[in-house]
């Protein structure tokens, strides 16, 4: 009743629940990763966890979009992310852990740009929820 009542009173108050941090190991493969290559069309750097919007060209040579779900940013930063890392228009390769729904989502393990610099996201030897 208490938990009814408390959503009942931020409704009308104008106020959203937060919602629930997701499971890693829950959205994606923690065992497999993929690699795709695309145009960047926006970056998110905000809790719980960044975004990358890229298109991706697939065989038949049609654009795809993807979104590229990234650690929080206070994780990226600590490993050198910025707000203004990635940009649109950017033309990257990402390695990721890919979404077990088979969507055109996936979890960043590491980006690199045209010109070789490299980003790190999810590193491997950190366990899952952490990031």
């Amino acid at each position: 009743m208490r938990r009814t009542s408390a959503l009942l009173l931020m409704s009308c108050l104008g106020i959203a629940p937060l919602s629930a941090h997701h499971s890693f190991a829950v959205h994606f493969v923690p065992d497999e990763r993929i690699t795709i290559e695309g145009v960047v069309t926006e970056f998110r750097f905000r809790n719980p966890h960044g975004l990358i919007f890229l298109n991706v060209g697939d065989p038949d040579g049609a654009e795809q979009p993807w979104r590229v779900e990234t650690n929080s940013p206070n994780i990226l930063r600590r490993r050198g992310w910025a707000a203004d890392s990635i940009k649109p228009g950017d033309h990257v390769t990402i390695e990721g852990y890919p979404a077990r729904d088979s969507a055109r989502l996936m979890r960043v393990y590491r980006l690199q740009f045209e010109d070789g610099r490299e980003m790190i996201g999810q590193r491997p030897s950190v366990p899952q929820d952490e990031d």
